[in-house]
């Protein structure tokens, strides 16, 4: 189906639910519960269940869920996770993306998920696993999926770098730009309310370069190795499932967008392109840890967390390992220099949407070249800014701004996949938008007792830029997809 017919399907499922009064969401027939041995494999450049049903993910990134569902004394928001997963249910949503990886630091930081799952080496805090039981479990009962990232190349989960400080005797790691929410300007009123700004000043290819030396040191490695045995073999305190013997985890993430050695130069028009370099040593780490994985949890499916910016060479060398059963791609205009969330033309608009008809269409292609499908597991748009007049006082990122763009693009980039899955070239098996706010609400926000906040957007990033809310259209453009997607399965 061409993307015009995607529009009017969308339309005219906005214009039902106006007409009755109802959420369009509630027409929608969602899956059962995820028993434990319904494993999703991959045959050719399709998933499908252990029924050989065709499984086609919209999803969303929820990366929080383990610390929102954890007690109030972790600074868990229980009942706001309950809310937001029927939410997401509801809306037809049936696969989120969430962390299952978590360092901290004998420093606190501002901009790292707080409480962490690991304080320390081989150390957990069980009130946060417990928090990531729960979250598999709640999901299981609502039929939805989890790819489950075990590692980060970013500093907001601790991450890369945090594995070879903990080695190195916990020396300082130089961060690049990071979120400070007690930074000036502060939003009126008591303290712990917002705004705050960037307010580390590091570089961030040398903060890549620190953190990419896991891929050779073997101390480093090791206590990775250790956190995958520690999750893949945790027992479930809600329902007993041991989370490698689980369907409701449907992939193992091998790290959050991880990154190739930085190069002399970059290439291309927006210089996020890299050179070739067989010898870069991302390429038989990926290898290594993804054989670790397969090797424990051989039901279940492994990607590795690719964005894909880097051009063919690299993202086809990084999905070719035998144990990567999928790819993926993560397109991102605003912070790749595409798009500039200030300007409200329509031009702006529409070399954001020429990128991403690019940029889908290449990978689709690239990944029939290697024979794997393809999944969209984050892309987003910020509302439409230039409305918030700063200068007056208003925060840059207020909910109140309006959609246009976003709401547009959205369109146009999840039709792009969904024509992919369609097509029978294509490779795309799905989407999953950046990221699932629900209820939080920049206006609204109290730290708490951990310094967090849990917008949709992580610590380490403005809160609200890139949210998905509970009221936002782009919850409607997301309904319309599985709609448009489980009729053609079922007519298919």
């Amino acid at each position: 189906m061409h993307f015009s017919q995607f529009r009017i399907n969308l339309l005219s499922i906005v214009l039902g639910a106006v007409s009755t009064g109802a959420s369009p969401a509630k027409t929608l027939t969602h899956n059962a519960l995820i028993e434990a041995n319904d494993f999703v494999k991959v045959n050719g450049l399709r998933l499908y269940d252990s029924h050989n049903k065709t499984q086609y993910l919209t999803g969303i990134n929820y990366w929080a869920c383990l610390n929102l569902a954890a007690d109030a004394d972790q600074g868990g928001q229980y009942q706001r996770f309950i809310t937001e997963l029927d939410q997401m249910q509801a809306a037809g949503i049936n696969h989120l993306r969430i962390m299952a990886g978590s360092e901290g630091n004998p420093t606190p930081q501002p901009f790292r998920m707080n409480p962490p799952l690991q304080p320390e080496p081989g150390n957990y805090n069980e009130k946060v696993f417990i928090g990531l039981d729960r979250c598999l479990a709640e999901m299981a009962n609502r039929g939805m999926r989890a790819t489950m990232t075990l590692n980060d190349q970013w500093q907001w989960s601790g991450g890369f770098p945090q594995y070879i400080s903990w080695t190195r005797g916990n020396e300082p790691i130089s961060y690049p730009p990071s979120w400070n929410l007690s930074a000036p300007p502060q939003r009126p009123g008591p303290p712990g309310r917002g705004w705050g700004d960037y307010t580390t000043t590091g570089d961030y290819n040398v903060y890549i370069t620190y953190g990419n030396q896991i891929y050779n040191d073997t101390a480093a490695e090791a206590l990775f190795k250790n956190h995958i045995d520690t999750v893949l073999n945790r027992k479930n305190t809600v329902n007993g499932r041991v989370y490698k013997e689980d369907a409701t985890v449907m992939t193992w993430e091998i790290a959050n967008e991880p990154q190739p050695q930085v190069p002399d130069t970059f290439l291309g028009p927006y210089g996020l392109q890299i050179p070739p370099n067989p010898s870069d040593p991302l390429l038989p780490w990926i290898d290594r840890i993804s054989t670790y994985i397969k090797q424990s949890a051989p039901k279940q499916l492994i990607t590795v967390g690719f964005e894909g910016k880097q051009g063919e060479w690299y993202w086809k060398k990084v999905h070719e390992p035998k144990n990567v059963d999928y790819a993926t791609s993560h397109c991102w205009v605003q912070n790749w220099g595409v798009y500039d969330m200030l300007n409200s033309s329509q031009a702006n608009l529409d070399a954001a949407k020429a990128f991403a008809t690019e940029f889908i269409t290449n990978t689709s292609q690239w990944g029939i070249d290697i024979g794997k499908p393809v999944y969209l597991e984050e892309f987003g748009m910020a509302r439409d800014n230039w409305q918030n007049n700063v200068t007056a006082g208003d925060y840059q990122y207020a909910s109140n701004a309006t959609t246009t763009h976003k709401d547009n693009y959205y369109q146009h980039i999840i039709g792009l996949a969904v024509d992919s899955f369609k097509s029978k070239t294509g490779s795309y098996i799905g989407t999953s938008p950046w990221a699932y706010g629900g209820i939080y609400r920049p206006e609204t926000q109290q730290e708490n007792e951990f310094g967090m906040v849990w917008a949709g957007d992580p610590p380490h990033e403005a809160p609200g830029w890139y949210d998905v809310y509970d009221t936002d259209q782009a919850l409607t453009i997301v309904t319309a997809q599985k709609e448009d997607v489980d009729a053609f399965i079922a007519g298919n």
